[in-house]
């Protein structure tokens, strides 16, 4: 029964949002400013905490969450209240709390439709992704609850790097441990709160920055977040890449902060408030997946260049321009720096800082991505009619998301100031969804889309990011032109009135009241309409394939499932379990509970597991097999059903699994069976 992940689901809202809006709301922002921005600064916090504990080679749980998210709340308290310049700091509010209510009717809403959506594709609360990525996300969860070594470092090191980003896996580990559910249960609980929850939140901030909607905007943006062929259905299908979907779902509340400093110069007037949350929030989106950290940034870049354009335009080139002496007779028309104000040279020197930093962070992320698998599959005109328009590699669009994608780009380009804000935030995620899917040269392929490996599942994520404001924006042109309509409507009834008169007294003329009862029934029709489209309903049955446990599953079949949680019974806890990974057999850790000889299909192999894996039928006779294993443990081979990720291709895994071992193999004990999954004691060291 789905309700059997309700606890989890507490929990994860808990953890994801309570902890980052406790430290900024000591750092004066307001309150649904600090609920909408909090998660990215509650996954910091998480990341902080894991770093804390191993500094005192302390086991890492929740004892070192509650209190880093002490010790972060304390010091933005200290800051505010204890300090001079902070208590003169005024409260920051991009998102009020009648706008967050509007935003939070019209997404409970779009739940009651889509959760069953959702819930469907996921199949039932036991299921696993049977994808290639899954079978590391999953051991990584459970080495952090087993171990307690939560930081990026030391989940690097299951994969013999350096360091991996990790968040993902500690917010799963802490969910498990706090709501007591198992691994799969856990991971399905956090993420649906990923997806309808964060992922929401977020972009109620970015909408609200790029466009300010009026009331009937902003309910209808709930379902308009859900209603994409791009994020996140595209990637809950695929990979399955859990940190990237954390990321992306916070990166709209990063870009967000980031815009609005480019906007609201009165922000400079709190340097240190400002400068700590867009730090922290960085952090914490970069944790759970740098690219979507530079996704975020991709889409403040365009706007932050522009707010430095018109400060150099404005102000400091006005003061450049002015005599520089007191009296304009006797002044000096020289250009020179000691004109301008200290303040102004700073406006302008903030988004110059802003801009170069993020040029430089796409630069230095965009490695050599030659290996990638992904290449360009359209033309040009295809990948930017697709970006502009909702779409997402190839895949079906509602034909509402384009019209509004229409209007959208139709009022920014026809239209000024604010109404171009959108428009520029799509410029960067477009041209790296572009480079991915279309651009024929190596150089912008990796230039611009390598710091998402030149993924296209990944880069057609990122334009849903500015696609929900774009269509809101769409929508906003739609009721503009409609309030227009209705007020030269009755100018036209109304005799003895002009038209100037008539103008402006419509748009208001509207009672809240009714605007909201407008929003609402609109809302319900758009999640009932998205909800029940055939073509959107086949994409989530397309997404559950990824979750059914087949008789022949990509990953683990039932039977396989079923030879883990036997192994307990027939392997001691301190039982090695030699197997391949390439099969699934790495997935005996997590379900298992027992050590195996690798946990990942891409671990890089030692000479001496290389050997293994060519000559372990032969251990009877060949010394070097046995001196390759634990010494120390008894040795276990566990011969999993005949199916392999990607096939049986040698250049694929580097090598094709253990053939022919039976229980006539001499040194191997057949100890328990399962179908056709057999575990065999290895007698022969």
């Amino acid at each position: 029964m789905w309700t059997d992940v309700i606890p989890g689901v507490l929990v994860a809202v808990a953890l994801l949002v309570a902890p980052g809006a406790a430290a900024l709301l000591c750092c004066r922002v307001s309150w649904p400013t600090a609920l909408v921005a909090a998660p990215p600064v509650s996954l910091a916090l998480l990341a902080i905490s894991t770093l804390l504990a191993a500094v005192v080679d302390a086991a890492w749980g929740l004892p070192w969450m509650l209190a880093t998210t002490v010790l972060g709340a304390g010091a933005c308290a200290l800051w505010s209240w204890a300090t001079p310049w902070g208590r003169r700091t005024p409260r920051w509010s991009p998102l009020s709390a009648a706008a967050a209510g509007q935003y939070l009717v019209g997404q409970v809403i779009a739940l009651i439709f889509l959760v069953p959506l959702f819930l469907s594709a996921f199949v039932e609360p036991t299921t696993i992704a049977q994808r290639y990525d899954n079978a590391f996300h999953l051991n990584a969860i459970e080495t952090i609850v087993r171990t307690g070594e939560a930081t990026p470092f030391d989940t690097g090191q299951l994969l013999r790097g350096a360091v991996y980003p990790n968040s993902w896996h500690t917010a799963a580990a802490l969910v498990q441990e706090l709501s007591g559910l198992g691994l799969a249960q856990t991971v399905h609980a956090l993420t649906l709160v990923t997806v309808l929850g964060i992922w929401p939140l977020s972009v109620w901030l970015l909408v609200e920055v790029l466009v300010r909607p009026s009331p009937v905007a902003r309910l209808v943006t709930g379902p308009l977040s859900l209603a994409f062929a791009g994020f996140p259905l595209v990637l809950l299908d695929w990979g399955l890449v859990y940190p990237t979907i954390l990321g992306l779902a916070a990166a709209p509340a990063l870009a967000a902060v980031l815009i609005h400093l480019a906007l609201d110069r009165e922000l400079l007037a709190a340097p240190v408030r400002i400068a700590a949350i867009i730090a922290v929030m960085g952090i914490g989106v970069g944790i759970a997946h740098p690219g979507a950290a530079l996704a975020g940034l991709i889409i403040a870049l365009p706007i932050t260049v522009l707010a430095l354009v018109r400060q150099l335009r404005g102000p400091v080139l006005g003061a450049l321009r002015r005599p520089a002496g007191s009296s304009a007779r006797h002044a000096s028309r020289g250009w020179s720096l000691r004109a301008v104000p200290a303040a102004e040279l700073g406006r302008a020197a903030v988004p110059a800082v802003v801009a170069a930093g993020i040029a430089a962070v796409w630069a230095t992320m965009a490695p050599s991505t030659d290996t990638a698998p992904w290449t360009a599959f359209q033309s040009t005109p295809q990948a930017l009619g697709e970006a502009f328009l909702g779409g997402a590699m190839e895949r079906f669009t509602l034909p509402l998301i384009v019209v509004l994608s229409a209007l959208g780009l139709l009022g920014a380009l026809l239209g000024r100031g604010r109404d171009r804000l959108v428009l520029l935030a799509m410029l960067g995620p477009v041209a790296v969804y572009w480079a991915s899917s279309a651009a024929q040269d190596a150089f912008w392929r990796n230039l611009l889309s390598g710091f998402l490996y030149r993924d296209n599942f990944r880069t057609a994520a990122v334009l849903t990011l500015v696609a929900v404001p774009l269509v809101v924006a769409g929508v906003e042109l739609l009721l503009r032109g409609l309030r227009r309509a209705v007020a030269a409507w009755r100018a036209h009834r109304t005799e003895g009135e002009s038209a100037s008169d008539a103008s402006r007294g419509a748009p208001g003329a509207l009672p809240t009241a009714a605007a909201l009862v407008i929003g609402v029934l609109a809302s319900t029709a758009l999640s009932w309409h998205v909800s029940s489209d055939p073509h959107v309903q086949a994409r989530f049955e397309t997404v559950s394939d990824a979750y059914r446990t087949w008789e022949i599953a990509d990953l683990v079949s039932g039977t396989e499932f079923a030879m883990f949680e036997d192994l307990p019974r027939h392997v001691p806890e301190d039982g090695y379990v030699v197997t391949d990974p390439w099969e699934g057999g790495g997935l005996a850790y997590a379900f298992g509970d027992r050590e195996v000889s690798r946990i990942y299909m891409t671990v890089k192999r030692t000479p001496e597991e290389k050997y293994v894996d060519a000559h372990l039928e032969d251990i009877a006779s060949d010394p070097r097999v046995c001196a390759a294993l634990p010494a120390d443990q008894p040795l276990y081979y566990l011969d999993l059903e005949e199916h392999r990720l990607g096939g049986n291709k040698i250049e694929d895994s580097g090598y094709l699994g253990f053939a022919g071992i039976t229980e006539e193999t001499p040194g191997f004990d057949l100890v328990h069976q399962v179908g056709d999954v057999r575990l065999y004691e290895i007698d022969a060291c």
